[in-house]
């Protein structure tokens, strides 16, 4: 595997400081810790060299709106990856790794993520390089766990996504683009093999395993899904994710829906604060990930239902472990070149194996 050098735009946050360890563990890479306070991406590099040999890991400013920090930072590296929650900066970002000639990973969840990377993509194609979007699992793993389905069946038919997790913000920051999918409502499912606009009432009951249970989950937009379900003509599917806890779900969001009906933005930043403060005071103690493909269709002329269920009891290392096997390919040479979702670009079935060797436990149950 080549030694090659990887910025983490954002490295000491709760994300980053999960996978900067995960990678130096798993590849051979060279890290920088980037951000805009310098003396935190000093100490995170610190503590890093001290667990791992080699002296491997380094830490420079980097301040996401100035793109001239942004130039300086990103020279001789081959692979930028975003790990803070700017939506509105990432156009900018992503030019500024184009300039630099390196190869781009985010891990955003905003859909205006794809719209602004979209613009760039002629140039990204133009230049060979590879751009990967909506890392993770919530986007980047859907279309992971449908495509692994499909080896189960002859004629694929549905495919629903089932996503709960408890998990504790540490700055109210990293809870930025949970609001925005709570006000401006736009998920979408298919039923009958065409897409319409979900609302509330198209809730599902799924049994999310022995830590969730029976559960009720909410549609989520997730634009992966629009390719597979093309790609092998899904009947029905859909993204769906359980709730926060009763305080959250029946007093905060409503409350942030009806302040953005008032005036779009008004009071953000006190909303956001209460809303990370109620996930981190009435969630329940255990904290983890259930993430589950439940899929039907035919096999040798008989109905057929796989339930593919993968769980882990951190969502941080959950989100890293797939950022971390989506790197492992990527220094392999076997991501494409282009603008790509992770949940497109990368092998499936490497996907699963370096997962489950990562400490995911994935189960398999064929009806």
């Amino acid at each position: 595997m080549n030694k090659t050098t990887i910025l983490l735009l954002g490295g000491y946050g709760g994300v980053g400081r999960t996978l900067a360890p995960n990678l130096l563990q798993e590849t051979e890479t060279h890290l920088i810790i980037a951000g805009r306070d310098k003396e935190k991406a000093d100490v995170v590099a610190a503590r890093l060299n001290q667990q791992y040999p080699g002296v491997r890991v380094s830490s420079c400013y980097a301040d996401a709106s100035k793109p001239e920090s942004l130039a300086t930072a990103f020279q001789g590296v081959q692979l930028v990856i975003v790990l803070i929650t700017v939506p509105a900066l990432i156009r900018q970002i992503a030019q500024s790794a184009l300039n630099a000639e390196c190869d781009y990973l985010d891990i955003l969840v905003s859909e205006s993520t794809i719209r602004d990377l979209n613009e760039l993509a002629a140039a990204i194609a133009k230049q060979k390089r590879t751009f990967i979007t909506q890392g993770g699992f919530h986007p980047g793993l859907p279309a992971v766990f449908v495509r692994y389905a499909a080896q189960f069946f002859d004629v694929y038919k549905k495919a629903s996504i089932g996503m709960a997790m408890n998990a504790r913000f540490e700055r109210a920051e990293q809870a930025a683009e949970i609001l925005p999918l709570i006000t401006e409502f736009n998920a979408e499912i298919c039923r009958d093999g065409l897409w319409r606009r979900a609302t509330y009432k198209d809730a599902v009951e799924l049994n999310m395993g022995k830590k969730f249970g029976r559960m009720q989950l909410f549609p989520m937009p997730m634009e992966e899904l629009k390719l597979v379900q093309e790609q092998y003509k899904l009947q029905e599917t859909g993204v769906y994710v359980s709730g926060f806890n009763w305080f959250v779900d029946y007093l905060v969001m409503p409350l942030i829906f009806i302040m953005d009906k008032i005036k779009k933005g008004m009071a953000e930043r006190i909303l956001l604060k209460l809303f990370t403060w109620g996930v981190n005071t009435f969630s329940s103690p255990y904290q983890g990930v259930a993430f589950l493909n439940e899929a039907e269709g035919m096999k040798d002329g008989k109905r057929r239902t796989v339930r593919i269920l993968a769980e882990h009891d951190d969502a941080y290392l959950f989100t890293a472990i797939p950022i971390t096997a989506c790197v492992k390919q990527y220094c392999d040479g076997s991501l494409p070149f282009g603008l790509h979702m992770m949940g497109h670009a990368v092998d499936e079935q490497k996907m699963f194996r370096e997962m489950e060797r990562m400490g995911v436990s994935i189960r398999t149950e064929i009806v």
